[in-house]
């Protein structure tokens, strides 16, 4: 087995698109405020990116520590985009937010108090801007913000990077801002606002999970599902990383229980891999191994920056890999090395089959070549996204909250199956990720997964369909600026 080793952290990047329409006549001004965790940033720059390329003005505002994190030369950042440093007046508990974001959850109500001490430093940018801001494009985090665009003849609109089943299981700004809610039990049903049948709902180890990260205020003084709610009720409309081939009820759920506009705005496919040449040279050996694979035969496995499995976990993926015969690639994250956790004779058994990447991986190139078939996900809606747009058949294996809401909508609409988990504890075992990595990567069984995900990436892969959501939303906000 090739065991591949990188720790350094590479610069987000933007794709190259090509315009089909410029603005010609009163571009807008756009304001782009995203909650600090790099899988936020991310999203955002893409939307930011495209409209900018559409002939617009683009500021796109975070704290210092994250603006470096993301690309500064012109081959990455259209003209008109610009990136505006806010400085919290709240120290943050480390000198570098993007290090917190990524890092152990306790700390991150501390990096919320530090976030929203920029609430001045954003009505100072807003009162100062030249050309006028006309619109503000806020995360769920800052629920202090619309308020305060709008004294000052902005308007805004929510920003959602989750996707629209989630927001819609969550429910109306009174429901996140007074829960009726209080039970996990409560959360394992489907809740009476949504009218049709669905099984986009907790299991009960999950919904155990959901009542203090959520639902509990923290050092900040609110709870993360209060920020929602008060975001959603202040904004002047909503948009969802999402489209209507995909979550069209949902979508239209939303509008109901919001009583405001909803808006898709796509998924944001990149046009081409965003890892740079430089960073793809160290993986030589790992494309020249996939070169030697049948096309279609490799399965990705990767849990996303924040997911931090135990050993048991470890252990019974890598017992599953094992057992079910397939070619992998493996990213794996563990603080000591991967020896030290690896199971006793892994590496020997699986040598030629498999390989096992420690740190950051070019996920997005390695997804992309031909021999990959199948990808085994935590179900993040990034990852989601990344493996629809390329007709992947996904494995799913969502590890936290909002992960496990995503892969019963994947289910719902015939994308995928789920790993089986034990109904008490949450558990999974390596039998039962072997059986569904061979049922949907390679058994006539898992036939109508693989078509279904052939299917979306006439969609969700593709640029031109994908660019039409974002044009009809930016002529939204044109018909709709401030007066």
């Amino acid at each position: 087995m090739l065991l591949l080793a990188r720790q350094a952290a590479v610069p987000i990047q933007t794709p190259t698109l090509l315009v089909i329409e410029m603005a010609t006549d009163s571009p807008l001004h756009v304001a782009f405020l995203p909650w600090l965790a790099g899988g936020h940033l991310t999203p955002y720059v893409g939307l930011a990116t495209r409209i900018a390329l559409l002939g617009h003005r683009v500021s796109f505002l975070s704290t210092p520590p994250n603006l470096l994190r993301l690309p500064t030369s012109d081959s990455h950042l259209p003209p008109l985009l610009r990136l505006v440093p806010l400085t919290p007046s709240v120290q943050a508990p480390v000198s570098s937010t993007s290090d917190l974001t990524d890092s152990t959850e306790h700390l991150r109500p501390l990096l919320r108090c530090a976030f929203d001490s920029l609430s001045a430093p954003l009505a100072d940018f807003l009162s100062s801007a030249a050309p006028p801001v006309d619109w503000l494009l806020c995360d769920y985090s800052p629920y202090w913000a619309a308020p305060v665009a709008r004294s000052l003849n902005v308007r805004t609109a929510f920003l959602c990077i989750y996707n629209a089943a989630q927001l819609g299981f969550l429910g109306p700004p009174d429901e996140l801002i007074s829960p009726r809610r209080l039970a996990p039990e409560d959360f394992t049903v489907v809740p009476d606002w949504v009218p049709f049948p669905t099984s986009v709902a907790f299991r009960p180890p999950e919904a155990r999970m959901v009542l203090g990260p959520v639902y509990a205020p923290d050092a900040s003084g609110v709870s993360e599902a209060y920020r929602f709610g008060v975001t959603i009720r202040e904004c002047d409309l909503v948009a969802v990383r999402s489209c209507v081939e995909l979550e069209a009820e949902w979508l239209d759920l939303l509008k109901d229980i919001y009583g405001k506009t909803v808006l898709p705005v796509g998924h944001f496919p990149p046009a081409s891999p965003n890892e740079s040449v430089a960073s793809l040279k160290e993986w030589a050996g790992a494309f020249e191994w996939l070169d030697n694979r049948a096309h279609g035969s490799v399965v990705y496995v990767a849990f996303g920056s924040e997911v931090r499995l135990n050993r048991e976990q470890v252990h019974e993926i890598a017992r599953g890999l094992e057992l079910s015969g397939l070619p992998f690639v493996w990213a794996l994250r563990w603080p000591n090395g991967l020896a030290e956790v690896l199971p006793d004779g892994f590496e020997d058994r699986t040598a030629g089959r498999g390989i096992v990447c420690q740190g950051w991986v070019p996920q997005v190139s390695l997804l992309s070549h031909p021999a990959v078939g199948g990808f085994m996900t935590h179900c993040g809606w990034s990852s989601v996204t990344e493996g629809l747009q390329l007709g992947l058949a996904l494995i799913l294996l969502p590890m936290i909250i909002d992960q496990a809401l995503i892969a019963r909508l994947l289910v719902d609409k015939g994308v995928s199956k789920e790993v089986p988990r034990n109904d008490e504890d949450g558990t999974f075992d390596g039998i039962g990720i072997s059986e569904t990595l061979r049922l949907v990567m390679v058994e006539e069984g898992g036939e109508g997964y693989r078509a279904r995900s052939r299917e979306l990436k006439s969609v969700i892969g593709n640029k031109e369909v994908q660019d039409s959501y974002v044009t009809k939303f930016v002529e939204h906000l044109k018909s709709n600026r401030p007066a």
